[in-house]
């Protein structure tokens, strides 16, 4: 479920969103609380103002004995009016109050220290764990309070007004609870929507991709995915079932090409048996009469006419015996005996036999190996035999001279072709090319150049390279070839390097 796409994209959504929705619920609060406040302070002010306009209005007519009455009866018509006191500025003490008891008591410090610095608000008060909102206006002396009061005070007395901030508390209380459960309600509804969104857009055609990737896993390669859709799941499933045919093609053409190479190994080794049962017919007669021949041979001393025909008749026994040699090899070949072995001395020793032939066709043989060429885990009498069919090949494929250059070097599995990389096993590759100047194969008969029984040539059984190709094979490496750009082939043999654990 953790590791499910619709868990993955609904948590980050879910986290998205309640982030998204908390920063906005304390946004909106904050702002709320600023607006109630600045309301609240405008408030204050207003009723600071309506209330000085009433005491200037009963100074002018002389009715100031009606101020106590007058703040009283604003008291009681506000609910919010928490206290309207005038204070003497000299002293701080009360002269008028909304609240009787506090006539000749001194105002608190605060307030005549607000007073003091100049301070006329509107601001915030926390007293006895309560906030007021307070506004202190000053109340002039005009000429017309001249005749009562004299015109020597510039300031007759100060009002202070405090309005209470209960109610508006109490309103951002409830402002904060409605404000969290409609944000709580809006989440759930905006979880579902989109849960229900992934699910149908999302999880369900994921589901039923992985069931049918599972069918065809099960080998149902009729299975297809469902094309309805026009979005990118959509477009994905038609991909995916292009692939599918495609796969289902490949899938046949490979059924039908098994099918073919087990009828040919079939067929193959059926003539192998043939081939092995005429070999052995064909072998003790032809031995018998390659003892005849030299029986023969040695009582025409002086026939020189006879002696050169039987001299032809032992050369074409001779090649007889080869392909005798090359049937059994094939028909029934022996199981290769590993052992560590200097690869650049097997090759010496097969140029070494091939040499003579080398010299007659005027080829010189060059050998290049690197200095570090590790030991390998060969057959070292089975790998001469492949060495020596591939230097005999590039011999013979320059009749007029030339030059076959054998090269070793070591390769990173990594630098080979793919195709390469796949047979061979081990991190490191030896490589062993053997490159000529001839003429070269035609391109249309390289596919079939290791095939059993196919040559070209007026000599030969065919079945050198496709021995060769066995015999490298057995050893878990791969043998190839390639026409040069300029003129010749490049035969390369891949052997490979293994640990020095496995070859002790």
């Amino acid at each position: 479920m953790f590791r499910s796409l619709k868990f993955k994209i609904i948590v980050p959504g879910f986290i998205v969103i309640s982030l998204i929705m908390i920063t906005s619920t304390i946004r909106d609060i904050i702002i709320t609380k600023e607006q109630l406040l600045n309301t609240q302070k405008e408030k204050t002010v207003l009723l600071s103002d309506r209330i000085a306009h009433g005491i200037m209005v009963l100074m002018m007519s002389n009715r100031w004995q009606e101020l106590q009455g007058m703040m009283e009866s604003f008291a009681r018509g506000s609910r919010d009016l928490k206290e309207i006191r005038i204070f003497l500025p000299e002293t701080g003490i009360i002269k008028a109050s909304s609240k009787p008891e506090e006539i000749g008591k001194r105002i608190y410090e605060e307030d005549y220290n607000k007073y003091l610095r100049g301070e006329d608000g509107p601001f915030l008060l926390k007293k006895e764990g309560k906030m007021f909102a307070s506004k202190i206006t000053l109340i002039r002396n005009h000429k017309p309070c001249h005749r009562c009061h004299g015109p020597d005070k510039e300031v007759l007395g100060v009002m202070d007004v405090e309005l209470s901030l209960d109610t508006m508390f109490a309103s951002i209380e409830d402002f904060k609870r409605r404000h969290v459960r409609n944000g709580i309600i809006g989440f759930i509804l905006v979880i579902l929507t989109f849960a229900v969104i992934v699910t149908v857009l999302i999880d369900r055609p994921i589901h039923r991709m992985i069931t049918t990737i599972k069918r065809i896993e099960g080998g149902d390669l009729t299975a297809r995915m469902q094309t309805d859709k026009q979005d990118e799941l959509g477009q994905l499933a038609r991909s995916f079932n292009s692939m599918v045919e495609t796969l289902e093609k490949a899938k046949k053409e490979l059924e039908e090409y098994h099918r073919q190479q087990l009828d040919r190994a079939a067929r193959l080794a059926s003539i192998g048996e043939v081939a092995s049962g005429i070999a052995h017919e064909i072998r003790n007669p032809l031995t018998s009469i390659s003892c005849a021949i030299q029986v023969l041979e040695s009582e025409l001393k002086d026939n020189t006419r006879g002696r050169k025909i039987i001299s032809e008749i032992q050369n074409q026994i001779k090649r007889l015996d080869s392909t005798v040699r090359d049937l059994l090899n094939y028909a029934r070949p022996a199981t290769p005996v590993l052992r560590p072995s200097n690869i650049g001395e097997v090759i010496e020793k097969a140029g070494f036999f091939i040499s003579a032939e080398a010299k007659k066709n005027n080829v010189e043989i060059e050998i290049k190996k690197e200095d570090d060429i590790p030991d390998v885990l060969i057959d070292p009498n089975q790998m001469q035999q492949v060495f020596m069919n591939i230097m005999l090949n590039a011999v013979q494929a320059m009749p007029s001279g030339g030059k076959l250059k054998i090269t070793l070097k070591k390769e990173r599995s990594e630098a080979l072709k793919e195709e390469i990389r796949r047979r061979i096993q081990g991190e490191e590759v030896l490589v062993i090319s053997f490159s000529d100047t001839g003429v070269g194969i035609p391109e249309e008969d390289m596919k079939n150049i290791f095939e059993p029984f196919f040559t070209k040539k007026s000599k030969g059984s065919g079945l050198g390279l496709s021995i060769s190709k066995r015999i490298v094979m057995e050893h878990g490496g791969e043998i190839t070839c390639t026409n040069n750009p300029e003129r010749g082939v490049t035969f390369y043999v891949y052997l490979p390097i293994l640990g020095s654990e496995v070859l002790l």
